[in-house]
């Protein structure tokens, strides 16, 4: 009689190219809730998984726990593991990758901050209104991903902005003004995408703007933050 799969703890080692592709591809997995991974082998749910991400200039590794919460069958012996994340609790490897992302970017001289490309989802409390990404992140502003060709009419330069994020220190609200945007082209498989310059900032949001940057307020998935503009933001700035 054929047993069935044991539950066990499985460990895999993924390498990045840059420490920027392992804190986005962690941020969007994180903020989603889970991964999804192909396997040749049958894994039985509740088996537990440890990611160990490597990045180039970084010696530590960043460990990151999940849990498979199910499996589907794509092709005969071939199979989907949807894996529920948990965030890295030891801190020691996501620092030193947002270190190194900070100790490169102070050496760009184009910028004021260096930017971390945390990746987040993001709405807009409008009709009609494409979903977004937050893309990078700094003290200074922030760039986002239109899901689609075009940048929305009402996202001009010059706009009020606001975002807002709930975070388990408590909620962030930033304000600032579209800075620049950009439409995809038909040669480009970029989608189209904009950036905002943020206002001056009190030192209670810049603390709590950092806990998001630095990955160390998380809150629980999905993740998804609040954007409006004009009107409806200066409405909300109170």
């Amino acid at each position: 009689m054929e047993s069935g799969p044991t539950k066990k703890q499985v460990r895999l080692r993924v390498a990045y190219k840059t420490p920027e592709n392992l804190v986005g591809e962690l941020t969007k997995s994180v903020g989603r809730g889970g991964v999804r991974i192909e396997s040749a082998k049958k894994v039985a749910v509740g088996t537990s998984f440890v990611f160990e991400l490597l990045s180039p200039g970084v010696k530590e590794k960043v460990e990151v726990s999940g849990v498979v919460a199910s499996v589907s069958e794509s092709a005969p012996g071939r199979y989907v593991l949807h894996i529920r994340y948990e965030p890295p609790k030891n801190r020691q490897g996501i620092d030193a990758v947002i270190q190194r992302i900070f100790d490169v970017g102070q050496a760009d001289k184009k910028r004021k901050t260096p930017r971390v490309p945390v990746q987040v989802r993001a709405v807009e409390d409008r009709p009609g209104a494409p979903n977004y990404r937050i893309h990078d992140l700094s003290r200074g502003g922030v760039g986002i991903d239109v899901e689609g060709s075009t940048v929305p009419a009402h996202v001009a330069i010059g706009t009020p902005f606001l975002m807002q994020v709930r975070l388990a220190s408590g909620p962030l609200s930033v304000h600032g003004e579209v800075a620049w945007a950009v439409n995809s082209t038909k040669d480009s498989l970029q989608l189209a995408r904009f950036g905002v310059s943020f206002g001056k900032l009190s030192p209670q949001t810049v603390t709590k703007l950092d806990d998001l940057i630095t990955l160390r307020a998380l809150p629980a998935p999905p993740w998804i933050a609040r954007l409006a503009f004009g009107d409806q933001a200066l409405a909300q700035m109170g």
